[in-house]
């Protein structure tokens, strides 16, 4: 459950998706970016390589993310040495193509991926994706395979239109979802956050922020929930999730906040009441740092109700 929670809040930030067509005995290379970089194969069979590792077999429905600041290379698989060509990042060579596409060399098919730049994180935290110590791969099959997903993501990259943004987040936060499914058994040490779910400390106290965030909760009484000591407690929170006990907290409440806002007609006053907040000032101001509106214009923007 605490899994789940958190995967609701998290922010999706996509930087950038192409199509990567790289031919028979060709291969790219690609200089680090700055965010986390995940890539979907959808045809052929190729290796993607990152210095220092063994090569990665790439078949269809491979999913591989990559953390931050590691140049890498997808080659596909042929009886000769793959001549490289170099990009810095993962824009298109022309724009004649119906979605964002990279060709590289020529001749027939070798290995066709989905490659994408994102961030993900909690709203006020560091992205989750930075401390991750080793490539993170996913095998799926044909019935269960994430090519529908990722096609309309390619499609709403080359024609944004309206609410592309939350659609793209979402189709995205699916895949994720799927891949994390696997990884969460088999690699949960590789990302801090995931570990941290599956320690029963810190997940008793996950829990009680997520059900009942109103509580006047403090450092210490999350820890001694915990069972850990303050100062313990609030280092491997840091750690793990990029942000304070608190900041979560605050988080998480603010979050509540907004699902009220919209599905009741509670004055705003009783719902910065009902979510923890001391008074509706305090919670004005920390509602609209976070949403970038203040609480009535945000209901009057999704809600029917209008009622302040």
């Amino acid at each position: 459950m605490a899994l789940d929670h958190l995967l609701t809040a998290l922010d999706i930030g996509v930087t950038y998706f192409a199509l990567c067509d790289i031919r028979d005995g060709w291969g790219m290379h690609f200089d680090a970016c700055k965010t986390a970089s995940l890539h979907y194969c959808l045809e052929g069979i190729g290796t993607l390589t990152v210095h220092g590792t063994a090569p990665i077999r790439l078949e269809s429905h491979t999913f591989i993310l990559l953390p931050p600041g590691v140049p890498y290379r997808i080659e596909s698989a042929s009886q000769r040495q793959p001549r490289l060509e170099y990009r810095t990042l993962l824009h298109p060579v022309s724009s004649h193509h119906s979605t964002p596409t990279l060709i590289v060399g020529e001749g027939v098919q070798g290995i066709v991926t989905v490659c994408g730049e994102i961030r993900v994180k909690l709203p006020g935290g560091s992205d989750l994706f930075t401390p991750l110590s080793k490539l993170l791969v996913a095998r799926f099959n044909g019935a269960n395979g994430l090519q529908d997903q990722f096609a309309m993501l390619l499609a709403e990259s080359a024609r944004p239109g309206i609410g592309s943004r939350v659609l793209t987040e979402a189709l995205l936060k699916q895949c994720l979802v799927l891949a994390l499914r696997r990884w969460v058994e088999s690699e949960p040490s590789s990302l801090p956050w995931l570990a941290a779910v599956r320690d029963a400390r810190l997940n008793r106290a996950l829990h009680a922020i997520f059900e009942q965030p109103a509580v006047a909760y403090t450092v210490d009484s999350l820890a001694m929930i915990a069972g850990m000591s303050r100062s313990a407690f609030a280092a491997a929170f840091q750690r793990a999730f990029g942000q304070s006990p608190m900041s979560l907290v605050k988080l998480v409440r603010l979050r509540r906040a907004s699902e009220l806002l919209i599905t009741t007609a509670l004055p705003i006053a009783e719902v910065a009441k009902r979510v923890g907040f001391s008074s509706r000032s305090n919670f004005s101001l920390a509602f609209s740092q976070l949403h970038g509106v203040d609480p009535s214009r945000f209901r009057r923007t999704f809600s029917a109700t209008g009622k302040e």
